[in-house]
């Protein structure tokens, strides 16, 4: 079990935070409007009323040994550039911020966000990225620039070994499985000697800016 703070309950915030306790983890919610607290406090492990720009609550509220602490109040700039800089006199070793720009996420970068999120450009990224790829199942995006992507093998891989295929230094592509499209069943890590089969689906782990190398088909 995990431990999160989310700080900021707007449509966001509040279902980030709700899936996180969904998914088995302490989190704890904070907001300055009492609303939408109270909205959220039976969906959340606790949830707190407070303005985040005051140091000394946070440091009473927040434990700086936290997994992570998110900061999704990223319409209101002044919050989140002070949010950010208490956190850090804090001491949270892991910071998560929503950017409403480009030059929004420069400065939180610069004030030590580990990563910095813009929720509505990459939801539109990974839709356009589905939608132009129709052997594509599934894309998880997961740290550093990489996805996990589950792709309808492209029929003239089909016979050929992973040697042969060579996807690492071609692509980039590593293939960590190989799974039968009418069964659950998965061969996790497949040698170079595996032959791909037909009728099957590839798990693969790739650059997400890299992603478009895919329609091989």
């Amino acid at each position: 079990m995990k431990q999160f703070v989310v700080i900021g309950m707007g449509r966001f915030g509040s279902n980030l935070a709700k899936s996180l306790y969904r998914l088995g983890n302490q989190v704890l919610a904070i907001d300055y409007q009492k609303r939408n607290i109270e909205y959220i406090k039976d969906q959340v492990t606790e949830a707190i009323v407070a303005d985040a720009k005051d140091l000394k609550l946070l440091t009473q509220v927040i434990d700086k040994d936290v997994d992570s602490v998110i900061i999704a109040t990223g319409n209101d700039i002044e919050m989140s550039v002070l949010t950010t800089l208490h956190l850090r006199n804090i001491g949270v070793k892991h910071l998560v911020a929503k950017a409403k720009s480009e030059d929004h996420g420069e400065i939180l970068k610069a004030l030590g966000v580990d990563e910095v999120i813009f929720p509505e450009k990459d939801i539109a990224k990974r839709l356009a990225e589905k939608l132009d790829m129709t052997n594509m199942i599934f894309n998880i995006p997961i740290a550093h620039d990489y996805s996990i992507i589950e792709v309808i093998t492209p029929a003239n891989f089909v016979g050929k070994s992973l040697i042969e295929l060579d996807l690492r230094n071609k692509y980039g592509i590593n293939i960590i499985g190989i799974r039968p499209l009418i069964s659950d069943e998965l061969k996790v890590v497949p040698n170079g000697q595996t032959i791909i089969p037909p009728d099957s689906a590839m798990i693969l782990i790739c650059k997400t800016d890299e992603i478009s190398k895919l329609r091989l088909q």
